[in-house]
């Protein structure tokens, strides 16, 4: 059922001319049908009523964000098991105390592919003075290279139970699963400007948006995505 609403916003969005605004329609529907589950489970979570509920983004039909209260962070799927969620919130439970940054906790809903996370520190790098993050260019690639070493520092055979989630946390994409073997690793798989945090001294202090965390071959997997990316937002007009 939780899909639904996914299929109707694609439908109608057909008819708004703009891809920025098919999005935006996509995100609204969403909003309108699942603002009851979001308002019910930030109040199970954390205990106060949704006043406002603000669509942030949808970049396809498969996933929306919104924030509420302008504080928690809510994440909707329309394509990824909830088992998938909860193998992603093992694992982030895990790495959270090993990386020497902040790693958002998150809480996900039983019966909807949804997860809410707490306020987040800092800005998010899109959003700072392109500008001045660029004077800081080499001290921020640095600092999430580091983040993305001491990620791949961690192994996956050492994860209690690994096995259980061995087929959760490989890429979707990837039929039949591969075995875990000793260049496997941990990646984000989605180090962009949106995924960022700073400080007001342009210190990375947080990462965001865990749920593409998957177990890869590839040691260099994050690096080499991280600068594409980065490249990508050198390149932007923002």
């Amino acid at each position: 059922m939780y899909r639904i609403p996914f299929l109707i916003g694609q439908i109608l969005s057909y008819f708004v001319p703009g891809t920025h605004a098919r999005r935006r329609v996509r995100g609204m529907v969403n909003r309108f049908f699942f603002y009851i589950p979001i308002a019910c489970f930030t109040k199970k979570i954390y205990g106060v009523k949704a006043k406002r509920i603000r669509f942030v983004r949808q970049i396809n039909m498969n996933r929306a964000t919104f924030v509420v209260n302008n504080r928690y962070y809510v994440k909707i799927f329309r394509n990824v098991s909830i088992s998938r969620l909860y193998a992603y919130k093992y694992l982030l439970d895990f790495i959270r105390p090993r990386l020497d940054m902040h790693i958002p906790k998150i809480f996900i809903a039983k019966h909807i592919s949804m997860y809410v996370a707490d306020t987040l520190p800092g800005t998010i790098l899109c959003n700072c003075d392109k500008s001045q993050v660029l004077k800081h260019e080499r001290k921020i690639k640095s600092q999430v290279i580091n983040m993305i070493n001491a990620l791949k520092a961690i192994r996956p055979q050492t994860i209690l139970n690994y096995e259980m989630f061995t087929v959760e946390l490989q890429p979707q994409h990837i039929q039949p699963k591969v075995k875990v073997n000793k260049n496997s690793v941990l990646a984000h798989n989605d180090l962009n400007a949106s995924n960022i945090l700073l400080d007001d001294k342009f210190n990375v202090i947080s990462i965001i948006d865990w749920d593409s965390l998957s177990i890869v071959q590839n040691p260099d997997a994050d690096i080499e995505s991280f600068e594409r990316l980065w490249s990508i937002y050198k390149q932007s007009n923002k």
